[in-house]
């Protein structure tokens, strides 16, 4: 849970910070969401499921498989949030936020299974 914190805030302070320097959605998105998968990569493999297998680039391609299906399900929650979601100061952050702690579970599940198995 603390790893996904992290990488989590990470992911939603880029990405809010890059919206506020008038970044499209798209494009903060894939900078956030990139260096984010970096960072959970490192985090989960060492801290979380603490795998020292020297098999690292495996695992990272699963893993990067697995962030794919996560990217696409979270923008499709974002894009039905922005739809959703009247204009505010600080949308974008609470569109982020939603999407990421929805799909948390499922990214949990699906690294576990694959990514780490």
């Amino acid at each position: 849970m603390v790893v996904g914190g992290i990488g989590t805030s990470w992911d939603i302070g880029l990405y809010s910070l890059l919206r506020w320097a008038n970044l499209s959605h798209w494009l903060a998105l894939a900078m956030s969401f990139s260096t984010g998968v970096i960072l959970g990569f490192v985090l989960s493999r060492y801290w979380v499921f603490q795998n020292q297998s020297p098999y690292w680039r495996g695992q990272f391609m699963r893993f990067i498989l697995v962030i794919g299906v996560m990217y696409i399900i979270n923008s499709l929650l974002m894009q039905g949030l922005y739809w959703f979601l009247p204009p505010f100061i600080g949308r974008s952050s609470v569109v982020r936020g939603l999407a990421a702690v929805s799909a948390f579970p499922l990214s949990f599940a699906l690294h576990r299974r694959i990514s780490f198995a």
